[in-house]
């Protein structure tokens, strides 16, 4: 009993051990999985696209900033099957105090957008990595224009 005991205090200090880490993590480094369900229609040689943004909360009328870009060309998906994409973006970035931060995905057909990333955790603009939002994102590709 006294080694269970001591296995399962060594495994939670391991365990905060990591959260601190990512706690102290001051890149812009967010990392998710982009999927798109079973249901869509079937797509080939098309490009995902994700974006992450800088913006100030507090002024409306200032552009977000670009701060990285991810494709993943020749993206493709059949019908039936579950396609789960996982990806990495930002990590050359820094966290600025006061900024937000925002992913933008979309599966694109050339210029155009036929399906969009929603993230589980937020139903607005995918927040991430400030104001307690996740630097880790399950995003699920909606179609655009479909219901």
């Amino acid at each position: 009993m006294r080694h269970l005991s001591l296995f399962a205090l060594l495994f939670l200090a391991g365990v905060v051990l990591a959260d601190d880490k990512k706690k102290d993590d001051k890149t812009t480094k967010v990392t998710g999985t982009f999927t798109v369900p079973k249901e869509q229609m079937s797509f080939d040689k098309l490009t995902l696209e994700i974006r992450l943004y800088e913006y100030d909360p507090k002024s409306a009328d200032k552009e977000a900033e670009l701060v990285d870009k991810v494709e993943v060309k020749d993206f493709k998906h059949a019908m039936g099957k579950e396609t789960v994409e996982k990806f990495e973006i930002g990590a050359k970035g820094t966290i600025k105090d006061g900024k937000g931060y925002f992913l933008t995905m979309y599966v694109l057909d050339g210029d155009t957008r036929v399906s969009r990333g929603d993230a589980s955790h937020d139903a607005g603009l995918g927040k991430v990595l400030t104001g307690g939002h996740p630097r880790e994102v399950k995003a699920t590709a909606r179609q655009i224009g479909k219901k």
